[in-house]
């Protein structure tokens, strides 16, 4: 228990995942922005929005299995909480998108 706490504690300090959640992110706000920019049909947008920040999501994803597993979670588990990582975050900004009326 107490190893348990020390290794989160410690990932909270150092957390490895920082820098690519925010290029995924600033990523996926950008192709958020410039549909609404742009004036995108929502069809247009769930389109361009599927195949956006492939590059910065890959590299999200490997750091989140990465410190998953150096927290001695199995790869499976880590490779499963990555992708829930990931769906969360394409949920929650394509959240931003506003279809023109």
């Amino acid at each position: 228990m107490l190893s348990s706490l020390l290794a989160l504690a410690m990932a909270m300090q150092s957390d490895t995942t920082r820098a690519s959640r925010e290029a995924f992110t600033r990523c996926l706000r950008q192709v958020v922005e410039s549909s609404v920019q742009a004036r995108k049909t929502a069809e247009q947008f769930q389109a361009e929005y599927a195949q956006a920040c492939m590059t910065e999501q890959a590299a999200f994803r490997e750091a989140m299995i990465r410190r998953d597993m150096a927290m001695r979670s199995t790869r499976a588990s880590a490779q499963e909480s990555a992708d829930m990582e990931v769906e969360d975050a394409r949920t929650n900004l394509a959240g931003l998108f506003e279809p023109p009326r």
